[in-house]
């Protein structure tokens, strides 16, 4: 039986929300896949290989609804809210993620690719009238547009769209933000979400918010609480994810890896298979890991015993670069076949707006390679500015310049 080290280190390791700890990972991998480390000063179990990280995250003796229990060690000041997706287990999870299954099927989804390619198209646009050769690419681009596919799926007036980036940002952070700020953004965000219901009440309109008060109010599928958090949920992790997926996937490409920036714009029918590589090479989570899970009872993960209500982490991060699962794992290929990467989780918790997701991936870039081929960072030498802290791991800025003749 494999047995954890003695010596626990610290968890977050350090620099893990700026860089890629690869070295780390792939010495745990072969060394220690399960291994002890401190959260918060607690120890807990740390799982990096790719088949024993799927094993958690399908298996359903390890709960994320405890992960919220008082005690539970945790990632800051980071954690999901009661009555949510993301902290609840079956049957209340599968209660709850059914009454939106239907709106995010592969069918409904593919339905909304010509309004996300409209807008990437008023976007990039009026990104090119009215910036001359160089601007933001976030807050110009990769920001607006999933938040605006995501505010037109719920039903929230584009005029409010603005409001969501601070608030978000808070309550997606881990580290650096004061608790009391973290809890405003969820005030905020819970108080807005319940007059938009209210609102919704009055006058129920063709949206998937229209549709979550109708199951709250006619069939009492939902409590009011539940109905909040969905809102919230499908708000947040509905614009925040993408819009740094996109805007780390277009940083890899344009520094690291530009010759296969020229494949795209010589090649966009590749582009599917790219949007699939990128998931998997470039890191979504700021620490690395995704949200905690708690053993329900006595579980072995690759000849580890983790005993009943012990906290175990996940390394989504570790998991997409296993050398026994991938092919040069460190090595961005945009055509890589049967990419079985874990971005968006497995199990019944697998992202439920992960074929939303791609769609929007998939049109940005489209959208950038052919309105910009010959786009490149502004960085001029310098380290791209990342906000630390951040459970999604997420630039500041991304200076970008292209040619105008």
């Amino acid at each position: 039986m494999q047995s954890a080290r003695t010596e626990i280190p610290a968890f977050p390791f350090d620099d893990s929300s700026v860089s890629n700890v690869v070295d780390v990972y792939t010495r745990l991998r072969v060394e220690n896949p399960v291994s002890r480390v401190a959260l918060s000063g607690a120890p807990v179990w740390l799982v990096t290989r790719n088949e024993d990280v799927r094993f958690v995250l399908t298996d359903n003796r390890f709960s994320l609804a405890h992960s919220i229990d008082e005690g539970v060690p945790r990632l800051g000041t980071f954690a999901p809210q009661p009555g949510s997706l993301l902290a609840s287990d079956p049957p209340e999870h599968t209660r709850l993620r059914k009454l939106v299954a239907k709106a995010f099927t592969v069918r409904r989804i593919e339905e909304l690719r010509p309004y996300v390619r409209r807008t990437s198209e008023e976007l990039l646009e009026r990104l090119a009238r009215n910036h001359g050769a160089s601007a933001d690419l976030i807050e110009n681009f990769t920001a607006p547009l999933p938040i605006r596919v995501i505010c037109h799926i719920l039903g929230v007036p584009e005029r409010d769209q603005p409001l969501f980036r601070e608030w978000t940002e808070k309550i997606a952070s881990v580290t650096g933000t004061p608790l009391e700020e973290v809890k405003a953004g969820w005030r905020n965000l819970e108080d807005y979400i319940a007059g938009l219901v209210h609102e919704k009440r009055r006058n129920p309109t063709d949206d998937l918010l229209s549709v979550l008060v109708s199951a709250r109010d006619e069939d009492e599928k939902l409590s009011e609480r539940e109905l909040v958090q969905f809102g919230i949920t499908l708000l947040t992790a509905g614009h925040e994810t993408t819009k740094n997926q996109i805007a780390n996937s277009v940083l890899v490409l344009l520094r690291d890896c530009p010759e296969q920036w020229r494949r795209l714009c010589a090649d966009s029918e590749s582009i599917p298979k790219a949007v699939e590589e990128l998931l998997r090479y470039v890191p979504l989570f700021g620490f690395d890991v995704t949200f905690p899970r708690v053993a329900r009872e006595e579980v072995t993960i690759n000849g580890v015993t983790v005993g009943a209500g012990e906290t175990v982490l996940v390394a989504i991060t570790s998991a997409n670069r296993d050398g026994e699962m991938f092919d040069a794992p460190d090595t961005l290929d945009i055509e890589r076949v049967d990419n079985h990467h874990l971005a968006f989780g497995s199990g019944v918790h697998r992202c439920l707006g992960a074929q939303l997701a791609k769609i929007e991936l998939e049109v940005a870039l489209e959208g950038l390679v052919r309105h910009f081929p010959r786009l490149e960072t502004a960085l001029d030498g310098t380290s791209p500015k990342w906000n630390t802290g951040s459970f999604i791991r997420s630039l500041r800025t991304l200076p970008v310049r292209w040619p105008t003749t």
